[in-house]
């Protein structure tokens, strides 16, 4: 302005050069995603992957790894031989991958009958990038938790061999692997047992998302990573159960999000019947083979038959809704549904000793109905009542690292959601797993 004094004009210039200089605070956001480490410091992660700069001034190894492992890790994949013109690579021109020194593929020649999809699926390892720690669940998993999974010798050998040789093809069944072998290492490694829940917890999502989309195209070659991704389930569903916290397995015991993640593990885990129904002769003829070999000759029409005692208490249990004018005669239909499948559970395990002890009691979930299921959710009495009774088979499990205590914490669990007034049909599952005495009432 042409008439403003040297004074004014002074103060305007001052004031123009503070507001260039001072600028306005960036608002801070909480954020629930740093590293491990970085929360047991206490302190601000800047979450930089992989690895943060708080554990590299640190020295520290960053949970980050666990999801953004380094680049380097390992070599990119092969490209895609032509089928016109194929050029052979000279021996040692690339270094080796993990997968194909663990699990070496056939050559596939351009003369193949292989549609190209699966040649590129077959010749060409999957675009993962697995860390040392993910070798190390891996290791552990064919060296220790497989003798754990089942009681038969040729399981135990299926789950560690053939499995994780069908898991270099399917990359989602192996993250499936690590997350259960995780599992086990955070139980007999409490010093790191953050660590590991970390692990398994990332491993079974990105397994699971993977997972969905296969199932959605099933058909007779992903067919066998895919039942054995839905057994795995079943071990990841009972060892991701906190003992000291209500069961989460049937309903929500809170507003958690996690109780609908371990609802859902179940659901998933029902998915196998179906699966097996939808590719049975690709299954009963494939890699997986000997798993069904000792069920081909059962008639699914045979009769159940029960020790006296047993047969008792079930004929018992089923007087508990049958006169009850509290419950609709849809509903009735709904839990005679599932008390025959639970008697079939008990006297598959008198008359079959032959015969998985662990897969029997598996098929009790893939074999419920989904109204039963809506009964339970729904907490309705009679349906809780059935899942007391499950409980004294599930005990027998109890040698299983990932069932400790699990058939005691859903039965209190299922106690406590029941109440008073139902004494009558509660005392044999209370004496059998809790192993007390209950006066009769």
């Amino acid at each position: 302005m042409e008439g403003a004094q040297p004074q004014d004009q002074d103060q305007h210039a001052a004031a123009a050069v503070t507001a260039q200089r001072v600028k306005p605070r960036r608002p801070h956001h909480k954020s629930r995603n740093g590293c491990l480490n970085c929360k047991a410091r206490k302190i601000k992660c800047g979450e930089e992957k992989p690895t943060c700069n708080k554990c590299q001034s640190y020295g520290t190894e960053c949970s980050f790894l666990q999801t953004h492992p380094l680049q380097r890790a390992f070599p990119p994949p092969p490209p895609v031989p032509s089928r016109t013109e194929p050029k052979p690579t000279p021996t040692g021109s690339r270094p080796p991958t993990i997968q194909s020194m663990l699990s070496p593929d056939p050559v596939v020649t351009p003369t193949s009958s292989s549609t190209i999809s699966d040649l590129m699926r077959r010749s060409s390892p999957p675009p993962e990038s697995y860390t040392i720690h993910d070798l190390e669940l891996l290791h552990f998993y064919t060296t220790t938790y497989s003798d754990n999974f089942f009681e038969d010798p040729r399981l135990i050998e299926i789950y560690r061999t053939t499995v994780v040789q069908l898991a270099f093809d399917y990359p989602f069944l192996m993250h499936e692997i690590m997350s259960v072998a995780a599992l086990n290492l955070a139980m007999i490694r409490p010093q790191k047992r953050a660590f590991y829940l970390h692990a398994s917890d990332t491993h079974a999502a990105t397994g699971l998302s993977s997972f969905q989309a296969e199932i959605s195209n099933l058909n007779e070659h992903n067919c066998h990573a895919c039942l054995a991704f839905s057994s795995l389930i079943f071990t990841n569903a009972w060892a991701a159960q906190d003992v000291n916290k209500p069961s989460t397995l049937f309903f929500f015991s809170s507003n958690d999000e996690e109780d609908y993640d371990q609802i859902q593990w179940i659901k998933l885990q029902r998915g196998t019947n179906v699966l097996i129904s939808t590719a049975g002769p690709s299954l009963m003829n494939g890699p997986l083979a000997a798993v069904f070999v000792p069920w081909k000759d059962l008639d699914p029409n045979r009769a159940d038959p029960l020790p006296e005692d047993e047969g008792r208490h079930f004929q018992d249990l089923a007087e508990s809704w049958s006169a009850a004018s509290t419950v609709s005669e849809k509903q009735r239909k709904v839990l005679d549904g599932a008390l025959k499948e639970t008697r079939r559970i008990f006297s598959m395990l008198s008359i079959f000793p032959e015969l998985s002890k662990i897969i029997i009691i598996m098929t009790w979930f893939s074999h419920i109905s989904d109204e039963y299921l809506e009964l339970l959710e729904q907490k309705f009495p009679q349906a809780i009542l059935i899942v007391m009774y499950y409980c004294i088979v599930l005990q027998r499990l109890e040698s299983a690292w990932w069932m400790k205590g699990k058939a005691e914490n859903l039965l209190q669990t299922m106690i406590d959601v029941l109440g008073s007034g139902w004494e009558r049909w509660t005392r044999w599952p209370i004496e059998k797993v809790f192993n007390r005495q209950v006066h009769p009432f």
